[in-house]
């Protein structure tokens, strides 16, 4: 008799320097996650102040803006709402830059256990500090996906 097999796709919080750069070069590595995540073989979550971040700076890589949020909404089913405001004051005492507290605190609120990011001075730096929670690059998750 056969055993049901556990739902193994993995949930993952990206950082909008990531869907930035997917967007920008899709056959990257942020590229590829993004097919990942529209393929359903990674459940990529976005909050809505990932949302409007990527918005913001998608002008800065002359990105559309009108194309961007369909764009998102298409590779992305649901935007999260904003964390609770006290779980992210809690990460402000651990962060570099108080501006990316939202980031952790989404991971904590929605019971995300990996956190994919390219900002490499304020993020990637606090690989390992967190409990239960893996920070890492697209190409990391890529090959972590690989095995």
């Amino acid at each position: 008799m056969k055993k049901k097999q556990k739902n193994l796709k993995l949930k993952v919080l990206f950082n909008a320097s990531v869907v930035l750069a997917g967007l920008k070069s899709p056959k990257g590595g942020s590229g590829r996650l993004l097919e990942l995540v529209k393929e359903g073989i990674v459940e990529g979550k976005i909050s809505e102040i990932i949302f409007d971040e990527i918005l913001k700076h998608s002008q800065k890589l002359t990105l559309p803006i009108s194309n961007t949020p369909k764009e998102i909404l298409n590779i992305f089913k649901e935007i999260l709402p904003a964390p609770n405001e006290n779980v992210v004051n809690r990460y402000k005492k651990i962060v570099i830059d108080e501006g990316d507290a939202h980031v952790l605190a989404s991971c904590e609120d929605k019971k995300i256990k990996i956190l994919v990011t390219l900002d490499k001075k304020h993020l990637l730096i606090l690989k390992g500090k967190i409990k239960g929670l893996k920070i890492m690059t697209p190409g990391e998750l890529i090959e972590l996906l690989k095995k």
